[in-house]
């Protein structure tokens, strides 16, 4: 077959324009596959910024349950608190012992005034660790107290204010403490004991006022005298006093467990010296012993 020079010519213009097309698919298929790989990096940085976002609000999601259940708990604690109903309980024979307060210093003296052993106790109801020598030391106390061989001066604290929520427990109840003694001191006792029973929570909230004069009421001590020193806050002046003069008193310091020194509660003294309580378990009855040495 004779090719023509018009077929020939087109014959080659469709081979070059073959040629011309195959080139570009084929320089187009490295970019087709770069823009390929940026979309599939693209979708794969979208799901990493997606991930991202998603463990970020599970996180803000998380604390804020936690912040939300955190203030749920704590209104719960204060709900449970303020109905909680404080037991009047009785110390045996606590009327036959006598008590008498000092209403400058804001203490209160309990036993016969002859005893031969004083003990002064620096105390604050709100302190766990108060409630702590109370309960190890009140029956060998109470049994001393009875006899009329030693006498306790409470002197009233307010180191813990600071401990409850809302604060100032510490010096509500040591105010109301110092009412009953001055209305009934015959019921200051049982008082003293009921509140060590059934103690707050340190750093929670504390019994209010309402709970505070109901034991009182519960225990027999009302009138209008105890209510104006309860609305008055007659001793709180006295008790902060306290507070102060001991906390410069060297002779009432102790050393605590990393090496400081200062005043504390409960700090108790015996002859002129602090006593450890917590490692000498005969204290009281060696004092007596001592003091009585025929008996």
């Amino acid at each position: 077959m004779i090719v023509g020079g018009a077929q020939r010519n087109n014959r080659n213009r469709k081979q070059r324009q073959n040629r011309q097309s195959q080139n570009r698919s084929a320089q187009n298929r490295p970019k087709q596959a770069t823009a390929a790989a940026r979309s599939v990096a693209a979708a794969r940085g979208g799901k990493r910024d997606l991930t991202k976002s998603i463990a970020g609000a599970v996180v803000i999601v998380v604390i804020a349950a936690a912040v939300v259940g955190g203030v749920l708990y704590e209104k719960h604690k204060s709900e449970a608190a303020a109905q909680t109903v404080i037991p009047a309980l009785t110390v045996a024979g606590s009327a036959q012992v006598p008590v008498t307060i000092d209403k400058t210093a804001a203490t209160v003296l309990v036993g016969k005034p002859d005893a031969k052993v004083t003990v002064n106790a620096y105390e604050d109801f709100e302190c766990p660790i108060c409630r702590d020598f109370e309960s190890a030391n009140f029956p060998e106390i109470e049994k001393q107290l009875q006899a009329g061989t030693v006498k306790v001066n409470y002197h009233m604290i307010n180191l813990l204010d600071a401990s409850s929520v809302p604060a100032g427990y510490s010096s509500m109840s040591a105010n109301t403490a110092l009412a009953v003694a001055t209305v009934a001191p015959e019921k200051f006792m049982d008082f003293h004991y009921s509140l060590y029973q059934k103690q707050p929570e340190e750093n929670g909230p504390g019994w209010t006022q309402a709970q505070l004069t109901s034991l009182a009421n519960r225990l027999g001590v009302t009138g209008s005298e105890f209510t104006s020193l309860i609305n008055n806050k007659t001793y709180f002046k006295q008790i902060q006093a306290n507070l102060d003069n001991a906390s410069k008193n060297k002779a009432l310091f102790q050393t605590s467990s990393d090496g400081s020194t200062g005043f504390g509660t409960p700090t108790i003294v015996a002859n002129n010296k602090v006593v450890n309580w917590q490692n000498d378990t005969t204290w009281l009855s060696d004092l007596v012993k001592s003091a009585y040495p025929s008996s």
